[in-house]
């Protein structure tokens, strides 16, 4: 081993043993949740629609919910990604994809609801929806519909129907994903 030169007085040469970084290990697993039940089998994205539009349309604050289906479209379950306030709810993308890929699915459907009971969307609406769009054509996973469901009346938005251009194709939109991204790097 070779021989070091010590430094003048004062000054430190940091050492490899000087820098300490830990491995997080990160465990994730899935868990069951309360049950909703059907009398009818969940054979597609409708199904599960009217099933939680039930539960959303008596919520008294923005939730925001993402099923996972099986590539015939069945859905293989749902998880509550954010609770929010009367009129908007945080969801980062990150978190609604979690789920999914926790499922190993590749297929997913976005419901949140208005506690106004309006279906209108909003324009934090829409972005979520692009942003979720080319989350998912990157990750090779499909967004089957975003939909809005009104408190009391359950009066259903949907995206893909109102909305369908912006579920058109399957290549990313790397200018948006550029644009996105130059103005997080603005906001920082």
């Amino acid at each position: 081993m070779a021989k070091r030169k010590k430094l003048p007085e004062g000054l430190r040469q940091y050492e490899l043993n000087d820098y300490k970084l830990q491995q997080v290990d990160v465990r994730l697993r899935l868990q069951d949740g309360p049950a909703y039940y059907s009398t009818d089998p969940l054979e597609n994205p409708a199904d599960a629609v009217y099933l939680l539009r039930d539960i959303m349309k008596d919520l008294d604050r923005e939730w925001v919910i993402v099923v996972n289906l099986d590539v015939k479209l069945r859905p293989v379950n749902f998880s509550v990604v954010s609770i929010g306030a009367l009129s908007e709810c945080l969801a980062p993308i990150q978190n609604i994809m979690k789920s999914a890929i926790l499922s190993n699915v590749e297929e997913i459907m976005l419901m949140h609801s208005h506690p106004s009971g309006s279906v209108e969307p909003s324009d934090p609406d829409y972005e979520i929806t692009r942003r979720l769009l080319e989350a998912c054509r990157l990750m090779g996973m499909t967004l089957v519909d975003h939909l809005i469901v009104g408190a009391v009346s359950g009066d259903i938005y949907s995206f893909r129907k109102r909305n369908p251009d912006m579920f058109e194709g399957m290549a990313p939109d790397f200018t948006y994903i550029d644009n996105m991204l130059s103005s997080a790097a603005v906001a920082d």
